[in-house]
């Protein structure tokens, strides 16, 4: 069997490391197969681990011994994958997450903090999907049981838009876990106003942005869009006339006229390492992408009190709980006092748009920080003393704010 050259043979990154590794040559292409050689000395390739470059049938031939021909993965595999992760960003999820269980694997999409399972797969199909998904990051097949992260992007046929994700593998009881987070790209990060802050709200967060030093912080369960808050907020800053950095865990979307640092544990890059680099670059707004650690948490709150705005989340479920945590990571309480400007708490509702489609709506509590604030740094402050204080700077709790959306059944911002 032989196939005619193709002197146009397309070259990418993603699969030459792949065929590097197992010693595999292209030698030739046409429109329906691809005809690849293999060094003897190397180990035959496994169906699963060999990538589909496109949707075309693949042919391997092994020094002078018959050509094998096999298609590792299904057209399917790749529609699949196609599908899955452009609906999801489509339909506003957060993650995708698939997962062995039990004798299959499960599929499920996080979309306003919480996962729904979408779907069931076999075993034999489901680590199609995974061999997909990982040759899209450009991630090793053969590593299963290290940890890998990477990145891909996947194309929407009928909206010719890009969707980026970052992946994470991880080897687990009974196979292989895969973890997609759905990143937003700068064209949809939405102006503060219209993130579903009240009116009242939204200029209580705009003066806190105004300041020239103190801490922000935006608070939330996973995937209730704390950084894509954080994102709005930055937009409104004028990036021309300040020097604004961010230090993230990756990098989620580009910010025209900010520096955008990103954290590598494995190279001794980390949020506090960054952070005590960026302080000697002479900077006005710093973006911290979370605070995880004592270390991150007393470097930003010192930031905050010598002439840097500090904009940061944390993953707690409000404004107390948030207190609490740093007091737990052994930040003192007259620094947080001292520091702190802003507490954003919040939350993802089911809601409906103009044309009666699902979408999820923002719901916002806003706690500016002032000497009337201090008793809830106490141990034993209470949802009543928080409620009690937002009622005095006449600002709404959770609560409120929830009731005001369904009592008029739109989107808060109309």
């Amino acid at each position: 069997m032989a196939l005619l050259a193709n002197s146009e043979l397309t070259e990418t990154n993603q699969n030459e490391g792949f065929l590097k590794q197992h010693g595999l040559t292209r030698i030739a292409e046409d429109e329906q197969w691809i005809l690849l050689s293999q060094d003897p000395q190397c180990k035959p390739v496994e169906p699963v681990l060999l990538s589909l470059f496109s949707d075309k049938k693949v042919l391997v031939v092994r020094n002078s011994h018959p050509l094998s021909g096999y298609k590792p993965l299904q057209n399917s595999a790749v529609d699949y994958v196609e599908q899955l992760l452009c609906e999801c960003a489509l339909n506003g999820g957060s993650d995708i997450h698939i997962e062995p269980y039990q004798s299959s694997y499960r599929v499920r999409t996080r979309s306003g903090g919480d996962l729904d399972t979408k779907d069931a797969l076999q075993v034999s199909f489901a680590k199609q999907v995974i061999a997909r998904i990982k040759v899209l990051a450009d991630l090793d097949l053969t590593e299963q049981p290290i940890p890998q992260d990477g990145r891909l992007t996947v194309a929407h046929k009928a909206t010719h838009q890009n969707f980026e994700f970052r992946l994470n593998c991880c080897s687990a009881l009974g196979g292989e876990k895969l973890v997609l987070r759905c990143l937003k790209s700068s064209e949809h990060i939405l102006p503060l106003a219209d993130t579903g802050l009240l009116e009242c709200q939204y200029q209580c967060f705009e003066q806190a942005l105004s300041r020239t030093q103190g801490l922000i912080i935006v608070t939330g369960p996973t995937g209730s869009g704390k950084t894509s808050t954080l994102y709005s907020a930055l937009q409104s800053i004028n990036v021309q006339k300040l020097n604004v950095c961010t230090v993230e865990d990756p990098i989620e979307s580009p910010l025209a006229g900010s520096t955008q640092l990103m954290v590598n544990e494995r190279k001794g890059l980390s949020f506090a390492s960054l952070l005590r680099a960026l302080l000697r670059q002479d900077p006005d707004v710093i973006m911290i992408g979370e605070i995880r650690d004592a270390e991150t948490a007393k470097i930003a709150l010192q930031a905050a009190q010598t002439g840097h705005l500090v904009l940061t989340t944390m993953h707690t479920n409000g404004s107390l709980e948030t207190l609490a945590r740093l007091k737990s990571l052994g930040v003192n309480p007259l620094d947080i006092a001292s520091a702190l400007t802003l507490i954003v708490s919040q939350r993802l509702l089911p809601a409906f748009d103009n044309n009666f489609q699902p979408h999820r709506q923002a719901i916002f509590e806003v706690l500016p920080w002032g000497q009337e604030a201090s008793p809830l740094l106490n141990s034993r402050a209470s949802g009543t003393d928080k409620a009690n204080y937002l009622e005095h700077v006449k600002l709404p709790t959770f609560e409120q704010a929830r009731a005001y959306y369904e009592r008029h059944k739109v989107s808060i911002n109309d």
